[in-house]
């Protein structure tokens, strides 16, 4: 079966690619969006994601400049798209310097989150809502054309595009293999609580003073085996939480190799938090629910968007550090270097490169 050509075809149905989606179709686009659920059992980096944006910078770079002013950006999706789980949530850190510690619990370091059990409920009414066709399959071919690109799917149909985005996270360099090699590709896992624990009283996002997770991604390029880091957090997560994060990356060339075993990461994770956390909430963590997930990132810390190199009509929007900060503010501006007017391309441009995101070595002239 032939699917009618669209405009853009956006692959991956997570936060970055229904960001964008939403973009486009502002901007009057015709958009498919490709959302093919995890074959290995495991959940989408969305689903489990802590969903927290920092109020501040977290780094002395454009783009985290503009991070810091996510909110603005999902107040403005809210205004035009209904509720989608933002709110301001407040912050307890722990970690060694008490004077950040006092910072979150003065309400001096602001903070908001959003709910990604809402999110992914609220998600697909949203994008049903503007008019964005969405397609459950799994895109099992990427293949150049006359008019731009083919997409073979899991269902045994075919969809075409003039400009084709993949934001489908860790699954974009198995569609396409010649992607930067700063993309790689990690596994998180965190526990998911049925009830937000009574005992830290009014619902708050208790984080680390700092992400090791981080760190483990700098160095994934020179990894010689498989590493692993766990960070303390617990956020709310609907009527629950997520509790820790634990991330495993391979060793350099093994990106294709499958998550470490779930019960090494879950006994890793349990002991790190019991050793770690400021609160103890043994009996509640004693009834999560391991969740996995594959994760993109970018060695070089900065996300990829932009134009895919050597391949005319294909683009990248993917490898976040910080996706729920840094995806709202970067989707308008790609949406516009797609679909806006063709006057505005070179100012666009410009704009992802000075926020340091454009690909290196990408084809300015797509």
């Amino acid at each position: 079966m032939q699917v009618a050509p669209a405009g853009v075809v956006v692959v991956g149905g997570g936060l970055a690619g229904s960001l964008l989606a939403l973009e486009l179709r502002a901007l009057g686009a015709a958009v498919t969006l490709i959302d093919g659920a995890p074959t290995d059992g495991s959940s989408s980096a969305t689903a489990i994601s802590y969903g927290v944006i920092p109020g501040w910078p977290l780094a002395p770079t454009p783009l985290a400049r503009r991070s810091a002013s996510a909110s603005r950006y999902w107040r403005a999706l809210e205004q035009r798209h209904g509720p989608l789980g933002w709110q301001r949530r407040r912050l307890r850190l722990h970690g060694p310097n008490r004077w950040l510690s006092l910072l979150g619990r003065l309400g001096l370091l602001p903070l908001a989150q959003v709910d990604t059990a809402v999110l992914a409920q609220r998600l697909p009414v949203a994008l049903e809502q503007v008019g964005v066709e969405r397609r459950s399959a799994r895109v099992e071919a990427l293949t150049p054309a006359a008019a731009g690109w083919t997409l073979q799917l899991s269902d045994g149909s075919t969809c075409s595009g003039h400009q084709v985005v993949l934001a489908a996270g860790a699954g974009c360099r198995q569609l396409w293999q010649g992607l930067p090699q700063v993309l790689r590709r990690s596994w998180a896992a965190v526990l998911e609580l049925g009830t937000f624990p009574t005992a830290l009283g009014r619902p708050a996002a208790w984080l680390p003073q700092g992400f090791a997770r981080l760190a483990l991604e700098r160095r994934a390029a020179s990894l010689e085996q498989s590493d692993w880091v766990v960070d303390p957090g617990l956020v709310p997560w609907g009527r629950g939480a997520l509790v820790g994060q634990h991330t495993w990356i391979a060793a350099q060339g093994a990106d294709a190799a499958g998550p470490a075993a779930a019960a090494c990461c879950e006994q890793q994770l349990r002991e790190e938090l019991v050793a770690r956390t400021p609160w103890t909430l043994d009996e509640a963590i004693g009834s999560a629910v391991l969740r996995q997930a594959a994760v993109a990132f970018s060695t070089s810390g900065a996300p990829l968007v932009g134009p895919v190199e050597d391949a005319p009509g294909l683009w990248l929007f993917t490898g976040f550090s910080g996706a729920f900060a840094q995806v709202p503010v970067l989707a308008p501006v790609l949406a516009q270097r797609l679909a806006g007017p063709h006057q505005q391309a070179a100012q666009t441009q410009r704009e992802l490169q000075q926020l340091g995101v454009w690909p290196q070595g990408a084809d300015s002239g797509q």
